[in-house]
């Protein structure tokens, strides 16, 4: 499946740095999509709203739409983030981050203000069930949180996992779990994935938080 065109934009290598809580912050983003890669942030890494806007006006103010690979960012939409999710959202559609990562809910309302200003929404899912509810909310993507996927939510094999949800899902598909190398981003794209996830390689790195 092409990728949204938004995020193929000067992207050198069929990977997304995955957004890793106290992990990922701006200097690792920005370092992931000047190298070629997507490279994304959990909002709630920045505890406070006034931080996680300073941060955005960063990324959007360092980054080159015209030579730079897109940004990300990472919401939890489940109900016991409610309390500050709406306001999340609203420095995404303010500061238009090309991809919104949803995670543990309903990414109906993500959908919807991204689409409003041409972002993508791509949403984490464990297995097919999940799978088909995202795609009914309209998500431009999916994350397969494979066995050995950061969070250890992921339980099923990714041989067969990638399979199956290609079989109800014909846009783009997101392989994580245990991939950390040129061989591990090859098999997810011989599997059928589009793009392979990537956190553990970057927690090392002078970017890191």
């Amino acid at each position: 499946m092409p990728l949204p065109a938004s995020l193929a934009r000067n992207l050198k290598l069929p990977v997304v740095a995955a957004p890793m809580f106290l992990v990922s912050g701006p200097d690792l983003v920005i370092a992931c999509c000047k190298a070629g890669i997507i490279g994304t942030l959990p909002a709630l890494n920045a505890r406070s709203l006034e931080l996680v806007e300073q941060w955005y006006q960063r990324i959007t103010s360092e980054l080159n739409p015209a030579t730079d690979a897109a940004w990300g960012v990472n919401l939890i939409v489940h109900k016991s983030n409610q309390q500050r999710l709406q306001q999340d959202l609203d420095l995404l559609v303010k500061y238009k981050a090309p991809l919104i990562i949803t995670s543990i809910g309903d990414p109906t309302k993500i959908v919807e203000a991204a689409h409003s200003y041409g972002g993508c929404v791509f949403h984490d899912v464990v297995n097919v069930r999940h799978a088909i509810k995202a795609a009914q909310a309209g998500v431009d993507g999916l994350i397969l949180v494979a066995a050995g996927a950061g969070g250890h939510a992921g339980t099923t094999n990714p041989f067969a996992l990638v399979p199956e949800v290609r079989q109800v899902f014909d846009k783009t598909i997101l392989l994580s779990g245990c991939i950390s190398d040129g061989r591990g981003v090859r098999a997810a794209k011989v599997l059928g994935a589009d793009l392979a996830y990537l956190g553990t390689r970057f927690i090392a790195v002078k970017e890191s938080m």
